[in-house]
């Protein structure tokens, strides 16, 4: 049965960012599995869909890229785009792990885990059985929608199944949650000619709430949220907990919200009420341990409290008030669990720590001559 130090399952940005920090341990026998192609997520978003982070080459100055997963690269120049596509960044990220040489396998999809007594994993593969010693879990949660937060939901369109808002050719539609996936939903059926009325349980852009985009909404988003309202074809209706949607006796739909109100609407509401919370992460349950709230508990060092060798990377990790949801966040993690593995196979760490191998509060602090894009 072949034989890794460390197994990364998912060849998104927290994949292909974790493969890249531990290829700077000398002698690290490492692997990343993927279900389909690299940046598989990326490519499923709806064909609107932008990166609400802008993407800047400021590499010269010591300032990465908000959107690299490198400390030498940009999807800006890659792309040529300040908030580039889906598809645009998922072939950022099949550049880069095609010029680092980086060892995918795609089309592999991880069938099973088992946690080895002793230590280490087995997974099943389509190829075969593979043993690792490490596990590093960076699925991520895009592939992974909350399908069901009401009843009724079923007969919703999801913002994750969208492929392409254009679509949508009925004169207006309804679109429930007021985050950056139903903001997005409403954005782009505006642009298309639609109108569209917003259920929000509350203004996530209150300029007097918490500046962190991970809880409120992003500067780029809001923009785009203000140019829609002054056409005139989007309605915002706060204060909204939907409850349910049912069918109507005439074809139609209709939104029941907790308070009483009700919409009807002739086409199914879209559902922009994100991802599960559990995300990947759920693959492998039985492998973590669970909060009260439902999201996974890890060390400080990211990995699973009830499995030793079993790490989390990507836009699940939380610690306490810190969510490192977005790619500037999470990446941060991943030199210092590539330096756990390696202090456990006693591995020189110091590529992890200084130069271009850490990235440091701004990023990579020497000029980029030689930029990877």
């Amino acid at each position: 049965m072949p034989r890794l130090d460390v197994a990364v399952v998912g060849a998104g940005a927290a994949g292909i960012g974790m493969a890249l920090a531990l290829q700077k341990v000398p002698g690290l026998k490492f692997g990343v599995l993927e279900a389909g192609r690299v940046g598989e997520s990326f490519r499923r978003w709806p064909a609107q869909t932008r990166f609400i982070t802008p993407s800047f080459h400021s590499n010269p100055f010591g300032l990465a890229d908000l959107n690299a997963v490198n400390e030498p690269s940009s999807p800006a120049i890659h792309a040529g785009a300040e908030h580039p596509s889906g598809p645009q960044y998922a072939d950022y990220l099949a550049f880069i792990a095609k010029g680092h040489e980086l060892p995918v396998a795609c089309d592999c999809k991880v069938e099973a885990v088992a946690a080895v007594p002793g230590g280490g994993f087995v997974l099943d593969t389509p190829r075969g059985r593979l043993q690792a010693g490490f596990l590093v879990w960076a699925t991520g949660e895009f592939q992974f929608p909350d399908l069901a937060p009401f009843p009724g939901a079923q007969w919703c369109p999801h913002y994750a199944r969208v492929a392409d808002w254009s679509a949508f050719q009925a004169r207006r539609y309804t679109v429930i949650g007021g985050y950056e996936s139903g903001v997005d939903a409403a954005v782009n059926l505006v642009r298309s000619g639609r109108r569209v009325r917003l259920l929000a349980r509350k203004s996530t852009w209150d300029p007097q709430g918490p500046h962190d985009p991970s809880l409120s909404l992003s500067p780029y988003s809001r923009q785009r949220l203000y140019e829609a309202v002054d056409t005139g074809r989007l309605e915002i209706v706060f204060g909204v907990d939907v409850i349910g949607v049912t069918r109507s006796e005439g074809g139609g739909f209709r939104i029941h919200a907790g308070d009483g109100r009700y919409w009807d609407e002739r086409q199914a509401p879209i559902l922009g009420t994100g991802f599960a919370k559990d995300g990947g992460a759920r693959q492998i349950a039985e492998l973590w341990d669970w909060d009260e709230d439902g999201r996974v508990m890890l060390s400080e060092a990211d990995e699973s409290t009830i499995t030793p060798g079993l790490f989390l990377v990507g836009p699940q990790v939380r610690h306490d008030k810190r969510i490192y949801c977005f790619i500037y966040k999470f990446r941060q993690r991943f030199g210092m669990i590539a330096e756990s593995i390696a202090l456990c196979l006693g591995r020189d760490t110091s590529g992890l720590k200084t130069g271009a191998g850490a990235w440091g509060p701004f990023g990579n602090g020497e000029c980029c001559e030689g930029c990877e894009c």
